[in-house]
């Protein structure tokens, strides 16, 4: 029975056209996107949303070589195939289709804030729910890493209505200020700790070796610097990591926040954002999660014990006391990295979690 729904399910998943749409956002910006439509009447929408990078509609973000890279297309397909009409839309700058190196908006890269992705997401939320869109009845919201931001920010401003469920994939619900500082002072430090395979407080080389690939400073791809002259890390020398990355960290800020808002961030060569987005992250402490409460919408968190950019502790820990414990579901996945892949950084997602995260989306429509 199964292998008879996996076939009519690819069948099905063949025969859905993306359908494409544009959307104009709030300062005028041209969203272009399509839909993934069911064959038969949709049940609702589920509007995906782009963590950090110059992520177009498909979202690639893997490097199995096969079509799952392209995580937000593969997710479409498998929300159309159970009733679900599927919203995926260039991030703001992005070209869809262009060759790589004119992949991106140069005009457009320089206004792009952290206030105008989130807009961008809103202006796409309106559509699907009026009467020129989809005029869906129920929305669903997926949110893949800083998506989880904008959407967050949709929220705050209250402007628009609750959807009927929010699915996080590696979702910050710390702010912005803590997440980035984790990742540039605490991701090494408690990624030696994690290699402490006896807990005596001292890391051997041995167990760097064994252990420095499910941890998650993996995704930098480097033994070497984890490798000791004399075979060992010390407690103490351990802590001195956090103290050194700390002074590395606040030049970082202070180099950023001397650049222009609307310089090409990381730089010229490669631009990707502004400079203004940038230095949010080191400047906006709000947390996540008292946004997400302003609209009280149920939302199911999925995090990956390998998750290299944010670690679900420290979202849990945010979350509590402030989002209703009876609204928010945990969903911890062993062995799994920030997009519930087998790496810690890169998809494509687990294929029995992706299945796993449209029937919840399926679920809250029926």
């Amino acid at each position: 029975m199964l292998a008879l729904w996996t076939a009519l399910a690819a069948i099905t998943a063949a025969d859905t056209a993306p359908e494409p749409f544009s959307v104009h956002s709030a300062d005028g910006y041209v969203l272009n996107g399509v839909t993934d439509t069911p064959t038969d009447n949709p049940v609702g929408a589920v509007i995906l949303v782009a963590g950090t990078g110059a992520f177009d509609r498909d979202m690639k973000f893997g490097r199995s070589g096969t079509s799952r890279d392209a995580v937000f297309k593969d997710l479409g397909q498998r929300f159309a195939t159970r009733g679900l009409t599927a919203v995926r839309y260039d991030r703001r700058g992005v070209i869809y289709g262009a060759p790589p190196a004119s992949a991106l908006d140069a005009q457009a890269i320089p206004g792009i804030t952290a206030d105008n992705l989130s807009l961008d997401a809103e202006a796409v939320l309106a559509w699907v729910r009026s009467s020129a869109g989809l005029n869906a009845r129920c929305v669903v919201i997926f949110a893949h890493s800083e998506g989880a931001v904008h959407v967050a920010g949709i929220a705050d401003r209250g402007h628009q209505p609750a959807p009927d469920l929010i699915i996080g994939m590696g979702a910050p619900l710390e702010s912005k200020v803590s997440a980035v500082k984790w990742q540039s002072t605490g991701r090494d430090a408690d990624s030696l700790l994690m290699m402490d395979e006896d807990g005596d407080g001292v890391v051997t080389n041995d167990e760097v070796r064994r252990n420095w690939q499910t941890t998650p400073s993996a995704v930098f791809g480097r033994l070497e610097p984890f490798l000791q002259a004399d075979g060992a890390w010390s407690a103490e020398e351990i802590a001195s990591v956090r103290t050194v990355q700390t002074t590395l960290y606040e030049q970082a800020k202070t180099a950023a926040l001397a650049q222009a808002d609307d310089a090409p961030y990381p730089n010229a060569q490669t631009p990707a954002f502004s400079y203004g987005w940038w230095k949010s992250w080191f400047t906006d402490e709000r947390p996540i999660a008292p946004m997400f409460a302003a609209w009280g919408a149920p939302m199911t968190l999925h995090y990956g014990s390998l998750d290299s950019q944010v670690r679900e502790d420290h979202q849990r820990r945010a979350a509590s006391g402030v989002l209703a414990p009876d609204r928010v579901r945990f969903v911890s996945h062993d062995g799994r990295g920030h997009s519930l892949g087998s790496e810690v950084l890169l998809g494509p997602i687990d294929e029995a979690i992706a299945d796993q995260i449209a029937e919840e989306a399926e679920a809250a429509c029926r």
